[in-house]
């Protein structure tokens, strides 16, 4: 057991002089004080402000309403006037107006002849220049004007005598009142406001004091006994109220953790063993499904993919034979033209293929597709002749770089139908024209073959899924999206790979590495 503290150790220590300072700010009763303060002051004050601006904003308008008014009525007093036009009773129809309204500065009448404006009948003994330039403004625009100057408003309204421009009645009225009423307003916040928050907080104080905190705080010093190791401490409870409520559950819990401490701990701590197994046995089974739910997926895509393709080998079978057998009488009818022959030969040579595919997919029976050594530069240029006849028509230029490579052990039809694809694709990625180049290099793998393109190219979110079945960047009704998950099989099944680049606006380019054939010694 150890000894008790030191002198010169940390629970003896005297608390900083700060600390000692800021110590009543945390207690709840000077917090909620500090609260109720804020509010109160948030509240009367904004109250306050906004009824000084509206009172404010009410007076302006009053002020401004009056003024038009006031100068409409003169305008309407020059109107009607008879010639000639009497100054002195013209002034004394103004000097009434002017005793009416006390916040009024001056009524000037201004008169414009041929654009020079003069004052005509005024109550002011020297007339501002800027009343002479809003005259003018208004008689232009033949519509009420405002100005401003300092503590002072000005509004000008135009005249007319006869059916014709005469001039402008222009008022000057000022805003002493507001302003009156916005130092009456500082008066009322600076002395009122502090005055009402500091009475409702030392009320609010009050209650508080004995609705809240002496309850509280017998809470509280039964809770440090409780910290200080004596569980037989209680809480006293002063009312049946939610805090009395509060203080019967601490006697209620405190009760319990006197018989149960020691079981609480340990069940917590089985909990918390079979908590930890469970959690990790739920990480495996969600990898799991994962794993399975991806498979799945693939499985699907696949089968989804078999089943498209059986079905339309079926019903292309027919077609294709009849094409064939025409192609035969056509090659009959021909006669002896040479070049008729040899395009009817490839035209037949190419039907025999997609019969040949055609059936393979009807017998799909995943036997093993039988291999012979194949020279990949032989079939490049067979696909070069293929597609040269399209590439011509839309404008696209094929070029071929076939030097010699390895053989590949290989099904040349299952091969050179994975190009065509691949050379589909590229046409159709160039529809304004554009080069197709066909490359084959040597590679430490095997041999590559290169099929690239400068067309759109493939979106950066499209890339990573483009080989999957379904997934095309063509539009509605001009692609399957089966034709690259085709030729991924066929090379996988190879032993082989094919992968892409692209950049969008340059091409794209679509790489097969294939496995040379085993070297036979004899």
């Amino acid at each position: 057991m150890s000894g008790p503290p030191s002198s010169g150790s940390a629970t003896t220590r005297p608390r900083p002089r700060t600390g000692r300072l800021l110590e009543p700010l945390r207690t709840l009763r000077v917090r909620l004080a500090l609260l109720v303060t804020l509010v109160v002051a948030l509240v009367v004050g904004a109250s306050s402000y906004l009824q000084m601006r509206v009172f404010e904003s009410e007076i302006s308008a009053g002020l401004e309403d009056t003024a038009i008014k006031i100068a409409v009525a003169v305008a309407d007093d020059v109107e009607v006037r008879p010639e000639p036009l009497n100054h002195g009773a013209l002034a004394e129809s103004l000097r009434e107006f002017y005793e009416a309204v006390p916040s009024l500065r001056a009524i000037s009448v201004v008169r414009i002849v041929d654009g020079e404006a003069a004052v005509l009948v005024s109550t002011a003994a020297q007339e501002r220049p800027e009343v002479l330039g809003l005259a003018q403004a208004a008689a232009r625009r033949g519509e009420t004007v405002y100005s401003s100057f300092r503590a002072l408003k000005l509004v000008a309204v135009p005249a007319r005598r006869e059916e014709r421009p005469f001039g402008a009645v222009v008022v000057t009225y000022s805003k002493d009142s507001v302003e009156q009423l916005k130092r009456e307003g500082r008066i009322v916040l600076v002395w009122f406001v502090p005055a009402a928050i500091v009475v409702l907080a030392l009320l609010v104080d009050l209650l508080t004091r004995r609705l809240i905190h002496r309850p509280i705080g017998g809470i509280r010093r039964t809770m440090n006994e409780v910290g200080a190791g004596q569980l037989s401490a209680r809480a006293p409870v002063l009312r049946d109220d939610e805090i009395g409520a509060v203080a019967k559950g601490l006697n209620a819990m405190l009760a319990e953790m006197e018989n149960f401490n020691v079981a609480l701990q340990e069940r917590v701590r089985e909990a918390t063993s079979e908590l930890r197994a469970r959690n990790d046995e739920l990480v495996r089974s969600y990898e799991r499904v994962l794993s399975l739910r991806d498979a799945l997926g693939r499985a699907e895509q696949l089968a989804a993919v078999g089943h498209m393709a059986a079905s339309v080998a079926h019903q292309i079978g027919t077609p294709l034979n009849l094409i064939s057998g025409y192609v035969q009488v056509i090659r009959e009818e021909s006669g002896p033209d040479a070049r008729v022959t040899q395009r009817l030969e490839i035209v037949q040579e190419q039907i025999a293929k997609v019969t040949s595919i055609v059936r393979t997919m009807l017998d799909h029976a995943r036997r093993p597709t039988p291999r012979e050594p194949t020279d990949l530069a032989a079939l490049a240029q067979r696909v070069h002749d293929v597609a040269r006849p399209k590439a011509a028509a839309m404008g696209v230029r094929l070029a071929l770089s076939a030097p010699e490579v390895p053989p590949v052990l290989a099904d040349p039809v299952q091969l050179e139908l994975a190009l065509l694809n691949l050379l589909s694709n590229g046409l159709d990625a160039m529809p304004n024209g554009g080069v197709l180049t066909i490359a084959l290099v040597p590679s430490p793998e095997g041999v590559k073959i290169e099929v690239s393109d400068t067309g759109t190219g493939i979106a950066p979110d499209l890339l990573p899924r483009i080989f999957d079945p379904w997934v095309t960047t063509k539009g509605a009704g001009r692609g399957s999206g089966l034709g690259l998950s085709i030729t991924r099989e066929v090379v996988t099944a190879h032993g082989g790979t094919v992968t892409v680049r692209s950049e969008v606006g340059v091409g794209s380019t679509f790489t097969l590495v294939l496995p040379a054939a085993p070297v036979t010694v004899s």
